[in-house]
């Protein structure tokens, strides 16, 4: 049985297939992913707070896609639903979504290195991501002599690190350059140093990129980019920051980035592949480690793609080691896009290549970014999940004015955290407001589906500080949101949530299964909450009163026997 989880291929990705055929690495700030080109190589290149949207020159009444005073529409579909006229309530609909520039995710860059190869076929290709190592590797012959490229994300010293060899003294050279870029500066020096700096056209985001190169070869400058000779070997160091700040309600440090990437280029250079690997494998492994799965004889060693094929014929070996490395695969994103200090995995963790990514690489909290922390707990890995509970909290300023604007829960000086909420589509800019379409746009229970995510910390970690100083006021407030929000129904004598919209089922109804049972959720962990920390009995004797009043589950007029 196979102990090692390796995705590899045989040949060159396809630069125009970047999701199927790259292999990430990432670090929680940083992310790239490799095609593995023999001659030239493509990195998609990433920093997680890199965004467009937001408060800037061009949105000076930027209001986290609120509208205003939309709160009275909200009681007008309340009762057009209530007297069954839908008509009516598809009319009204229109009225419960957002509006402005919602951004999205974007690319910082691609590093483009054209390698200087001898003429001739390649020759015991593999690229591989060593899951269990956390380290991306590419080798390959031409003309007798073997290429070996190596790269890991480091989360410690918060770079990415590459290391090209040759097996021949003097055989290595490159050159190193950006594409793709966004108004910048970009220059280099005969020290090694490439720099690429820059603004983003859309909201004026500040960001800066270095990459150092230490090599035994020659180095030399040329229109912009990096020159490397007759080398045998040479390591890479790059680094990105931006000036955004999770702080409200303007997102921005007012620092130059270039104050973050000095000291963490700097320190990196000086500690060299082996100390930074070093520090990256024990950081890593400290968590990952943590989880083995076996599933009965999982020895299929095959190219990932031919893997998927005998996965698809039902081959058994192929089946065991396919999900084996599934599973661990997930964790091993999870550590790579999630750690402490920076935003929480988007819809695709940290990387992308793409400045008009699918959905915006956003925040979707109608099940996606749940779903991303799923396995955080139940496979050892709370480390990750920080940097969620810190994103929800700088939602809940924000989210108190989509609380004002669509359901009339203020927050004022004597109760200043009266109750926040958000809908399906979240940003780091905190836009909390419905989508520009109600059918997907409106999520009045997705919040307290997150809360389920923050409050499993506690379960499954026993941290009483952690949960009175972070977790619980994020639940607490979102608790006395629902409190205000949810009505009597005379017809189905309960406590409702209306209008409720399944996410990407529907319709618009009173009171679904789907935010009835999810609130329920979250007040029954509240109360548990607030039992631990001893505190709240007002709150907590309101919530006991309301729960069996939500009365979720009810059998269907669809019935079928079953036999």
């Amino acid at each position: 049985m196979s102990n090692e989880n390796v995705i590899y291929f045989d040949h060159e990705g396809d630069f125009s297939l970047w999701e199927q055929t790259c292999l990430p690495i990432g670090n929680g700030y940083l992310g790239a992913s490799m095609f593995g080109g023999i001659r030239r190589e493509r990195i998609v290149f990433n920093e997680k707070t890199l965004w467009a949207g937001g408060p800037c020159e061009n949105r000076p009444e930027y209001y986290g896609g609120n509208k205003r005073d939309k709160y009275k529409y909200v009681k007008q579909v309340q009762e057009a639903l209530k007297d069954g006229s839908y008509d009516k309530v598809l009319q009204l609909l229109p009225e419960l979504t957002g509006d402005g520039d919602f951004g999205s995710y974007l690319l910082l860059c691609d590093m483009v290195i054209d390698f200087n190869i001898p003429n001739g076929q390649a020759t015991d290709y593999r690229r591989a991501l060593d899951i269990d190592k956390s380290l991306y590797s590419c080798e390959f012959s031409v003309a007798g002599i073997k290429y070996t490229r190596e790269a890991f994300a480091s989360y410690p010293a918060r770079v990415i690190v590459f290391k090209f060899t040759a097996s021949e003294k003097g055989s290595l050279g490159f050159v190193l350059g950006v594409e793709k870029t966004h108004p910048c500066n970009i220059s280099a020096d005969e020290d090694g140093m490439l720099h690429y700096s820059g603004y983003i056209e859309d909201n004026g985001m500040r960001f800066d990129s270095r990459a150092v190169i230490q090599t035994d070869g020659e180095m030399m400058t040329k229109n912009g980019k990096l020159v490397v000779t007759n080398a045998t070997e040479a390591v890479i160091y790059v680094t990105a920051a931006t000036d955004y700040e999770m702080k409200y309600p303007v997102y921005r440090s007012g620092a130059d980035p270039a104050t973050v990437t000095i000291p963490i280029i700097q320190a990196a250079s000086l500690l060299g592949w082996d100390a930074l690997y070093d520090e990256h494998y024990a950081d890593y492994s400290a968590i990952y480690n943590r989880v083995k799965l076996a599933l009965n004889d999982d020895g299929a060693d095959m190219p990932a793609d031919r893997l998927l094929e005998a996965y698809r014929k039902g081959d058994r070996a192929a089946m065991n080691k396919l999900e084996t490395l599934y599973f661990q695969y997930g964790r091993y994103l999870l550590i790579s896009s999630s750690r402490e200090g920076s935003l929480p995995a988007n819809l695709q963790g940290v990387w992308n290549e793409s400045n008009t990514p699918p959905w915006c690489c956003d925040y979707h909290i109608n099940v996606n970014l749940q779903m991303n922390y799923w396995g955080a707990y139940n496979t050892n890995m709370a480390e990750t999940v920080p940097p969620l509970v810190d994103f929800l909290d700088s939602l809940r300023e924000p989210g108190r004015l989509t609380a004002k604007e669509y359901y009339n829960i203020t927050s004022t000086d004597a109760e200043p955290e009266n109750g926040w909420t958000a809908h399906t589509q979240c940003s780091p800019f905190g836009w909390t407001a419905p989508g520009w379409d109600f059918y997907w746009g409106w999520s009045t229970a997705a919040v307290a589906w997150l809360m389920q995510n923050i409050w499993e910390h506690y379960e499954f970690t026993g941290d009483k500080k952690y949960l009175a100083d972070k977790i619980y006021p994020i639940m607490r407030e979102s608790v006395k949101f629902y409190t205000q929000w949810l009505v009597y129904d005379e017809k189905q004598d309960r406590l409702v949530s209306s209008p409720t919209y399944s996410p990407e089922h529907g319709p618009a109804t009173i009171g679904n299964t789907y935010e009835q049972s999810l609130i329920a959720q979250l007040f029954d962990d509240f109360l548990k909450a607030a039992a631990v920390l001893n505190t709240d009995p007002e709150l907590c004797s309101k919530v006991r009163e309301m729960l069996p009043k939500l009365d979720p589950y009810h059998i269907g007029n669809h019935q079928t026997a079953v036999r």
